[in-house]
């Protein structure tokens, strides 16, 4: 007889600031160029879009990025908080898969960096491995097909789905954990494992069992040093995703650039006059082709209520006539400007997780 997994959550903080959210808090970023590394940035819980505490990661790693020649930008996962949490993480699952497969049919020379923080660590896991804990219809992204094999890194902070003992852990709570992954999600999930960094510290009530909230608080003070090395140095050990442009000299004094996905999609070339190529690569150099980047890949970033409320219409990109000729490799360098300040928020709560599972 065959048996159904029931979930049940039961929530309780842990810790808790009585103090309003910003209402102005910005909505989150939906879109990026087409550059050599893109991060998909997963909140935590209760944090605005764009939040202080996660962001120094994503500062840090597009500032080396940065340095050594190459681009680099970020997108938000858009979901709720507030009410059933399941909800919640279903609806950032779906999403996370809506916009990573969108922008990678997009940009697909473009190298992807997940970074997910407590609750959204537990999405970017379940992106990945399919359902950690909530019923969801999904097995996760493939490593062996787009967009999975775009991935070039991969990292969970304060995991509520902290797996113990995995040899991608990272901290003095590798070797503990509250609630895990089942078999199978787990193994999905270690298919990743080559890039993939799970950060935990001991004492952290979310991914180590426990009652020390200022472990979980302060992973990215303890940790971005290491975690943005690391993803640095995924992105230059990673296979480009497609051909260098080769230009090819002919009569009229013009140049092919030819563009080749490695995943086996057919090529697409495009003809670009020497003038022009070398006025874009003075662009490029003088840090003026970031705007030219983005309107380059065909589509334009949406942007206020609009953006936040529509990642079915993001979801479009997928189909639009951009999609058809794929870009060629990205052009580096291209400056692309310091990101706004991060939000300040305080705590409101942090949610103190466990999952039984009945066999019913």
């Amino acid at each position: 007889m065959s048996s159904i997994i029931r979930n049940l959550l039961a929530l309780s903080a842990v810790a808790a600031v009585a103090v309003a959210q910003d209402p102005a808090s910005p909505p989150p970023k939906l879109d990026a160029p087409c550059a050599d590394a893109v991060i998909f940035m997963a909140r935590g819980n209760t944090a605005p879009y764009h939040d202080w505490r996660t962001f120094p990661y994503a500062d840090a790693t597009c500032a080396k990025l940065r340095a050594e020649g190459k681009t680099c930008d970020y997108i938000e996962i858009v979901f709720p908080y507030g009410g059933d949490y399941c909800k919640q993480i279903g609806e950032g699952v779906r999403n996370g898969l809506s916009q990573i497969t969108a922008f990678n049919k997009k940009c697909p020379c473009t190298h992807l960096i997940l970074n997910g923080f407590s609750q959204g660590a537990w999405i970017m896991g379940d992106v990945l491995a399919g359902p950690g804990g909530c019923s969801q219809i999904t097995t996760g992204l493939d490593p062996t097909s787009a967009p999975g094999n775009a991935i070039a890194a991969a990292l969970l902070w304060g995991d509520v789905k902290h797996e113990k003992n995995m040899p991608y852990n990272v901290g003095d709570g590798s070797d503990l954990q509250k609630n895990g992954r089942d078999a199978t999600s787990l193994a999905r999930l270690n298919r990743y494992a080559p890039v993939l960094r799970s950060y935990c510290s001991k004492g952290d009530p979310i991914c180590a069992g426990g009652d020390d909230v200022d472990k979980h608080l302060t992973l990215f003070e303890k940790y971005t040093e290491d975690a943005s090395n690391w993803t640095v140095g995924k992105i230059n050990a990673a296979a480009p995703l497609c051909a260098a442009p080769t230009p090819t000299p002919s009569a009229s004094s013009s140049a092919v650039a030819s563009s080749v996905r490695v995943a086996g999609v057919a090529s697409s070339s495009a003809a670009v006059s020497s003038s022009v190529a070398a006025s874009s690569s003075a662009a490029a150099a003088s840090g003026v082709a970031a705007s030219g980047v983005a309107a380059a890949s065909g589509a334009a970033a949406p942007s206020g209520a609009a953006a936040y409320s529509g990642v079915a219409a993001y979801s479009g990109v997928a189909a639009s006539s951009s999609v058809a000729a794929l870009p060629p490799a990205p052009t580096s360098p291209v400056y692309v400007a310091p990101f706004t300040a991060p939000q300040p928020y305080n705590d409101m709560c942090v949610p103190d997780i466990t999952i039984k599972y009945v066999y019913v």
